[in-house]
């Protein structure tokens, strides 16, 4: 896509190109809705309630994907507003009980797009997300100083979650290739109620 970034920028058809034409336009949303409303967001929604309505949304959202369409698409096909539209799933992930990754593959698996390739273009949609929140957390923590050991401890930080994500990113696309979404629907919706049980005890 580094390679293409010239032709995409020249309107071409190649399909590097026009991925990473949709990855430019999907990081809108987020960027937009994280620079302006995340406080808002995480002070309007952050309770157990919108917790449990996510999870269990999200679930059955991934459960109609499995079932709906005929998934034959491919990611490089996705038009101006598809993109878009899978930013603005993205940016849902501000609200706590939204998955960032599982929003962008399911809304992606519901225009029509193969599961594995629909999974490839949500990991590859949060790479701009990823760098632009830590940008922000940076920004946020300048001036405050930090102990003599902060440097080592962000290398080892850094490696250590590249190396298990790397792994787990791997695998985890050889699994979709294979299998449904089913079982991480059943997890959330197992996770709502353990939720709603808590708030309810409390």
């Amino acid at each position: 896509m580094a390679v293409a970034a010239p032709d995409a920028w020249r309107g071409g058809d190649r399909d590097a190109s026009r991925l990473l034409r949709s990855i430019v336009l999907g990081t809108v949303p987020v960027i937009v809705v994280g620079a302006f409303f995340a406080d808002t967001i995480a002070r309007l929604f952050r309770n157990p309630v919108v917790i449990v309505g996510t999870l269990a949304g999200g679930a059955l959202l991934m459960l109609a994907a499995e079932r709906i369409g005929a998934r034959l698409r491919m990611e490089t096909t996705l038009g101006v507003w598809e993109a878009l539209g899978l930013g603005l799933a993205q940016a849902a992930a501000l609200v706590p009980g939204v998955s960032r990754s599982g929003a962008v593959l399911t809304v992606a698996m519901l225009m029509g797009v193969q599961r594995e390739r629909a999974a490839r273009f949500a990991f590859l949609l949060g790479i701009p997300a990823i760098v632009a929140a830590a940008g922000k957390a940076a920004l946020d923590l300048r001036g405050q100083g930090l102990p003599s050991n902060a440097v080592a401890l962000c290398v080892v930080g850094v490696t250590v979650s590249a190396v298990v994500g790397y792994l787990t990113v791997r695998y985890f696309m050889r699994y979709l290739a294979r299998y449904s979404l089913d079982v991480f629907a059943v997890y959330r919706l197992a996770l709502a109620a353990s939720v709603l049980g808590l708030a309810v005890s409390f």
